[in-house]
C-alpha cells in the first residue's frame, strides 16, 4: 500500500523541508511545490489524499488555489498556512471553500499532522 500523496505548497524552503521531514515520517508522501501555480499543476496531474497551502506565495495565494482545486474537487482535504491568520475570515473560508483548518504561523507540526490523518481517513468530512 502507498503513502497519501499530500501537496505542500510553501515558498519558504526551510518551513517546507521541515514539513517534508514531519510528512515523511508520519507515513505520508509529501509533494514540495514552491508556489500556488506549481502546486495547482501538480493536484492536475497527481490522485492527492490532501492539500496543505501557504497563504501568501508568488504566483497564486493559497486561498487562490483552493478556489481552483474546489472548482473541479469539493472534497479533498485543504489545509491553509498563514503567517496573517488574524487579517483573514478564517471562519468564512472555511465554510465558503471547505478548508479543513486555517493554521496562524508558527503551528505544530503534530496539530498538523493529526488534522491531515483525521481529514484523509474520513474523507474530508471532518472538514
Amino acid at each position: 500500500m502507498t503513502n497519501p500523496l499530500v501537496i505542500i505548497a510553501e515558498d519558504n524552503p526551510g518551513l517546507a523541508r521541515v514539513l517534508s521531514l514531519k510528512l515523511k515520517s508520519s507515513g505520508f508522501e509529501p509533494l514540495m511545490c514552491s508556489d500556488g501555480q506549481f502546486a495547482w499543476e501538480a493536484f492536475q496531474d497527481n490522485s492527492v489524499a490532501a492539500i496543505m497551502s501557504d497563504q501568501e506565495m508568488p504566483r497564486m495565494t493559497g486561498v487562490e488555489l483552493c478556489r481552483q482545486v474546489r472548482a473541479i474537487d469539493q472534497d479533498v482535504p485543504f489545509l491553509l498556512v498563514t503567517g496573517r491568520k488574524l487579517e483573514l475570515d478564517t471562519k468564512e473560508l472555511e465554510e465558503e471553500l471547505n478548508i479543513c483548518q486555517v493554521f496562524g504561523k508558527p503551528f505544530s507540526p503534530s496539530e498538523v499532522i493529526s488534522v491531515l490523518r483525521q481529514a484523509i481517513s474520513e474523507n474530508s468530512t471532518a472538514c
